[in-house]
């Protein structure tokens, strides 16, 4: 065996979250643009651009950036918790979601503040429907377990979104542990977190592997928590490369195996 532990990012390396946003996006967008004859991906585009521009404006984003929580999450997702962050949150989201789609189709000459809350509500109920793992994920933690690694999940984002991710993927039953960052109060890259889930698993850095889909996040951080990295390298998605170099690196999790067992 060549590693005694695995430590799997979530969010595109595990479970599809940006693409499947996207796709709940666009499909929201061409409800409400049929309704009046608008373009449907100019609406999603500006939609988009909105939700940033808000976020920005008026999330804690600060703490969120440490944490890894972002506008797309802050469209659908479900804030709870005592900090004070997470209550900010949990508060404003619901008017966040609909000013986004009061922008986007105030840009195309549309007020019709009914569609605006139609499509908040489609976009938060869609995005949960579209749920979806990456091709081999299950396979691939089936395989590990199987050969008696550790299997370890290290996520960053609010502690109520990403535990729901998590249920929603069937997928926990193979982690021996798993940490979120809004549950420990640091994210990826910082090596706090990785140490934390490594002291969880009881298995030490250097016989360890990070694998993650995020260079700044998974592999810079896994690096400076002494572990030996794995990138995730999927096809379309964009990445800082250069930043840092992986020990490793793949395009499927049905490579893992042999790097690993």
């Amino acid at each position: 065996m060549k590693f005694r532990a695995v430590l799997f990012d979530l969010d595109d390396t595990l479970v599809w979250d940006e693409r499947i946003s996207r796709q709940a996006l666009v499909e929201t967008a061409a409800r409400g643009a049929a309704e009046h004859g608008l373009d449907a991906g100019r609406l999603a585009a500006v939609a988009k651009r909105a939700s940033d521009e808000l976020w920005r404006a008026h999330a804690p984003v600060t703490r969120c950036d440490e944490l890894g929580i972002v506008a797309f999450e802050g469209m659908w997702g479900h804030f709870h918790g005592e900090e004070e962050y997470v209550k900010h949150l949990h508060e404003w989201t619901p008017q966040f979601r609909r000013e986004i789609w009061q922008r986007a189709l105030a840009e195309q000459g549309v007020e019709d503040k009914e569609l605006a809350d139609r499509s908040a509500e489609f976009f938060v109920r869609r995005r949960r429907e579209l749920s979806e793992h990456l091709p081999g994920a299950e396979q691939v933690l089936r395989t590990l377990q199987r050969a008696g690694i550790r299997i370890g999940l290290l996520t960053n984002g609010a502690a109520s979104l990403q535990r729901e991710k998590i249920e929603a993927s069937g997928l926990g039953l193979f982690f021996d542990a798993a940490v979120v960052s809004g549950e420990i109060g640091t994210g990826k890259p910082e090596p706090a977190i990785f140490h934390h889930l490594l002291d969880r698993l009881g298995v030490a850095a250097g016989e360890s592997l990070m694998v993650g889909n995020s260079l700044a996040r998974d592999i810079v951080g896994g690096k400076r928590a002494g572990l030996h990295t794995c990138w995730l390298a999927l096809e379309g998605e964009e990445e800082p490369v250069g930043l840092v170099e992986p020990d490793f690196t793949i395009r499927s999790l049905a490579e893992l195996p042999r790097l690993v067992v």
